[in-house]
This record gives C-alpha cells, sequence and structure tokens, in this order.
C-alpha cells in the first residue's frame, strides 16, 4: 500500500502533516482566509484596471477631442475657401463614422461590465444557497 500523500494528486497538505485534530481544524479555518486573500487580491485588480481603463478614456477623449476642435475651428470656420467646404462635408462623414466606432466600442464595454457584474451575481447567489444548506439554523 502507497501513503495518502502519494495518492493525493494536488501533493501534500497541512492535513497530511496535522498530528492532532486541533491542527486539522485549525487548517480548516485557514480556508477562510486563503478565500478572501485571493478573492480581495482579484478584486482590487479588476477595480484598478477598471478605473484606469475609464481615465484613460475620459483623459484622452477630452485633450483630443478639444484639440481637434480648436484646429478645425480655426481652419474651417476663418477659411471660407472651396477647399474648406470640401474638407467639411469629407469631415461630417468622417465624425460620422467616427461617433459610431466609439458608440460600438462602448457598448462592448458595457457588455463585457454586464457579464462581469451577471458573473459576481451569480457566484453571490450561489454562496449564499451553499451557506443556507451547509449551516442550517
Amino acid at each position: 500500500m502507497s501513503d495518502s500523500s502519494s495518492s493525493n494528486p494536488i501533493g501534500p497538505t497541512a492535513f497530511d502533516n496535522a498530528n492532532t485534530d486541533k491542527e486539522i481544524l485549525d487548517e480548516y479555518r485557514m480556508t477562510c482566509s486563503i478565500i478572501f486573500g485571493k478573492t480581495s487580491h482579484s478584486q482590487m485588480r479588476f477595480l484598478q484596471a477598471s478605473i484606469e481603463l475609464q481615465q484613460s478614456l475620459l483623459n484622452s477623449c477630452d485633450s483630443l477631442l478639444a484639440k481637434q476642435t480648436n484646429w478645425l475651428e480655426d481652419n474651417l470656420l476663418e477659411n471660407n475657401s472651396t477647399a474648406a467646404s470640401i474638407f467639411g462635408s469629407t469631415l461630417k462623414a468622417f465624425v460620422r463614422g467616427y461617433t459610431a466606432t466609439i458608440d460600438a466600442l462602448m457598448t462592448m464595454l458595457s457588455i463585457v461590465y454586464d457579464l462581469t457584474t451577471f458573473h459576481i451575481e451569480s457566484y453571490k447567489k450561489i454562496t449564499d444557497r451553499l451557506n443556507k444548506s451547509f449551516l442550517l439554523p
């Protein structure tokens, strides 16, 4: 017969080395801090990435659009030449396409947020159900 640690596919654990029931229960209590620690780290990374993405989008949008708008106002509105008129009609098509692209990208980003939120809410419901089924009053 082989010992229990060699048949364990994940390798030896503190349970394998625990000598007393108290040590086993102490190890079992630690699982909560493991769950909390890993989940908290992932949550913080997710929140940080979300905040950075939003800040980047807002900052670049404000800065870029302000500069482009100023340039267009200076060069198109003051110049009533035929070239400005042709450029202005081309600009309308560009702005419509650009706006549609931004709208599509933001819709996709919203879908990702919605899916992530749905999964988080589902995990919460599962956890609540497990807690109710295992910890009956």
